[in-house]
C-alpha cells in the first residue's frame, strides 16, 4: 500500500470534497480511529497522528473517541453532573423532590459552578462550614447527597477520590431527644385530642407504629377483618404544595397485627368516621384530601400534649413509644419487622434502652466496691 493515495509512513490523510483533511490510523486494539474533527491544512492533521503515534510510545493510549468524551466529562460542574445523578436515579417522587431542592438551594449557589473533577476536600469542608450550625438535619442531607454524587464520578473514573471526607458529616447529633410517653400517657392523649375522630389516629400511630406520612395515606381496605392488623405499603409527602404518593420508607410494605386493647376503637372510628368505599381515607382533611401534617400538629396535636402536661410532645415521638414497646416483648428482628427498619441501627437503640443492662452493669460495680479486696500482703 505504500503508494496508494493518501497512505504515508504512519496513518492516513485523506483530503475531502471539501478542501479539509481527515486523519485516521490503526491502533493497538487494531481498530480504525479517525480524528475528533477535521483540518484544514495536512500539517495540522499530521499533527494530530504525531501526538497519537507518540500515546502509543508512551504507553498511555487511549482510543480517541473514549478520550474526547472523558475530556468533555471532566469538564462538567458540579451541578449539571449532580442533576444528571438524579435523573438517572430511580427514586420516589418525594425524594426525587428533596433532592433537586437541596441541590438547587445548598449546593450550586457556592460549589455549582466548579468543574467536579476540580472539587477538593477542603472546598467542601468550606462550603459544609458556611452551611451554619442553626439546621444540622437539613446541612447532613446536603451533604449526603453531594458525597453520594461524588462516589458515582469516582466509580465512573471522574475523579480519583471522594472529596466529602468530613466524619459524621451524615450522622449530625440529634437537637432534641424524642420524649417517649408512658402507656397512661398514651391513653391520656388519646382522650384529649380533639375532634374525636383522630383518637384512632393517636392509637395506630403510638401502638403500631407507622410514620406520619404512612398513617396519613392509610385506607378502609389497608384495615383487615376485625381490625385485627393493618397493610402499611403506601406513604405521602408533600413537596411544593402537592401530595405525592409512594411506597414507604424501606420500599417495603408491611402487615402489623393491632393489638387486641385497641381494636374495638379503630372499628368504631370505621363505623362512624369513615366513608364506605374501600379507597376512603381513615384520617382525610376537613375539606378532604391528605391532612397536612403541620396543620394537625399545630390545632390538633400540640393543644392535646399541653393539656396532658407534655408540651413540646411531637407527633414522631408516638413512634418512638411504639418503638421501645416492640422491644420490651419481641426481638431485633420482631421489632424491625413491627417498624418497618431496613436496617438494624434503629431498632438496636430500642432494643438498648429497654435491655436494662446498663443498670445491670452499675450495680455490678456497686457490689465491687462493697466487696473487701484481699491484701497481697497477707501471704
Amino acid at each position: 500500500m505504500a503508494g496508494k493515495p493518501g497512505r504515508r509512513g504512519w496513518g492516513y490523510i485523506r483530503k475531502l470534497p471539501s478542501g479539509r483533511f481527515r486523519a485516521e490510523y490503526t491502533g493497538p486494539d487494531l481498530q480504525r480511529h479517525a480524528a475528533p474533527t477535521t483540518y484544514s491544512t495536512r500539517t495540522d492533521a499530521e499533527g494530530w497522528l504525531a501526538s497519537e503515534r507518540r500515546k502509543i510510545e508512551l504507553d498511555v493510549w487511549e482510543p480517541p473517541r473514549l478520550a474526547k468524551e472523558k475530556a468533555r466529562a471532566q469538564s462538567v460542574t458540579v451541578t449539571t453532573y449532580a442533576e444528571k445523578w438524579i435523573a438517572e436515579r430511580k427514586l420516589k417522587p418525594g425524594t426525587r423532590a428533596i433532592y433537586t431542592s437541596v441541590l438547587k438551594n445548598h449546593i450550586t449557589p457556592i460549589l455549582g459552578t466548579v468543574p467536579l473533577r476540580n472539587l477538593s476536600a477542603p472546598a467542601v469542608r468550606a462550603w459544609f462550614a458556611g452551611l451554619g450550625t442553626d439546621h444540622p438535619r437539613r446541612n447532613s442531607h446536603a451533604y449526603g447527597l453531594l458525597h453520594a454524587v461524588c462516589a458515582t464520578a469516582v466509580a465512573d473514573d471522574l475523579i480519583r477520590s471522594n472529596p466529602c471526607s468530613i466524619p459524621n458529616a451524615m450522622n449530625p447529633p440529634r437537637k432534641r431527644d424524642p420524649i417517649i410517653l408512658d402507656v397512661p400517657e398514651v391513653a391520656s392523649l388519646a382522650d384529649a385530642i380533639r375532634p374525636e375522630r383522630l383518637r384512632a389516629l393517636i392509637l395506630l400511630s403510638a401502638w403500631c407504629g407507622v410514620r406520619w406520612g404512612e398513617v396519613s395515606e392509610l385506607r378502609r381496605k389497608d384495615i383487615t377483618k376485625g381490625c385485627e392488623s393493618v397493610n402499611v405499603t403506601r406513604a405521602v409527602a408533600r413537596r411544593e404544595g402537592e401530595y405525592l404518593v409512594a411506597t414507604t420508607k424501606s420500599g417495603k410494605g408491611r402487615s402489623v397485627v393491632v393489638p387486641p386493647h385497641i381494636r374495638e376503637d379503630i372499628q368504631r372510628h370505621l363505623d362512624t368516621h369513615v366513608d364506605s368505599g374501600p379507597d376512603s381515607l381513615l384520617f382525610p382533611a376537613f375539606r378532604g384530601g391528605h391532612m397536612n401534617g403541620r396543620t394537625f400538629q399545630r390545632e390538633y396535636f400540640d393543644p392535646a400534649a399541653e393539656s396532658i402536661g407534655r408540651k413540646g410532645l411531637r407527633p414522631h415521638d408516638l413512634r418512638h413509644f411504639a418503638g421501645t414497646q416492640a422491644a420490651r416483648v419481641g426481638n431485633l428482628v420482631e421489632t424491625m419487622g413491627r417498624l418497618g427498619h431496613s436496617t438494624v441501627k434503629a431498632s438496636l437503640i430500642y432494643q438498648q434502652i429497654v435491655s436494662g443492662r446498663d443498670a445491670e452493669v452499675a450495680a455490678a460495680l456497686s457490689k465491687l466496691a462493697q466487696t473487701p479486696q484481699e491484701d497481697d500482703d497477707d501471704e
